[in-house]
């Protein structure tokens, strides 16, 4: 999925606030899929989230999409050598509860959090557009990162 300039300029606008925050920036010290680091793997969600949003029409709030998306794995540790095997079922609680207090997300912002494991988490079903495409935009990039 590409983004037309005018697309890609709204993303960086909306992306910027908290990509380039020091707290965000630590991301980039932890791996998450093969030698890609968190802060990668999560900024790529957000820009396929967006895209997604964008190409299906599906007409999500934009920044809360955006910041959902890039915050959904926002644990902020190393999960390969964290001692969690059960890391796929928690990180999303954990990533919720830490962009809330550094980024002061709002409980909708938190919920897509929280559900974007399905269907590993099966009782934490996305119950929102935005819920929904963070949860295809986390598989496909993650698919591809393998």
């Amino acid at each position: 999925m590409t983004l037309t300039d005018t697309e890609e300029t709204q993303f960086e606008t909306l992306i910027r606030p908290i990509a380039l925050d020091q707290k965000a920036l630590r991301m980039k010290k932890y791996i998450q899929h093969g030698k890609v680091t968190t802060y990668s793997h999560s900024l790529r969600v957000a820009k396929t989230a967006f895209a997604l949003n964008r190409s299906l029409h599906a007409g999500c709030d934009e920044r809360r999409l955006v910041r959902a998306a890039f915050l959904h794995d926002y644990f902020l540790y190393d999960w390969h050598t964290h001692g969690d095997k059960l890391h796929g079922y928690h990180h999303p609680e954990i990533a919720a509860e830490n962009a809330a207090r550094d980024f002061g997300l709002d409980q909708k912002e938190q919920s897509i959090i929280r559900t974007h494991m399905w269907p590993l988490t099966l009782f934490h079903v996305p119950a929102s557009r935005e819920a929904w495409i963070v949860t295809i935009a986390d598989k496909l990039c993650g698919a591809g990162e393998l």
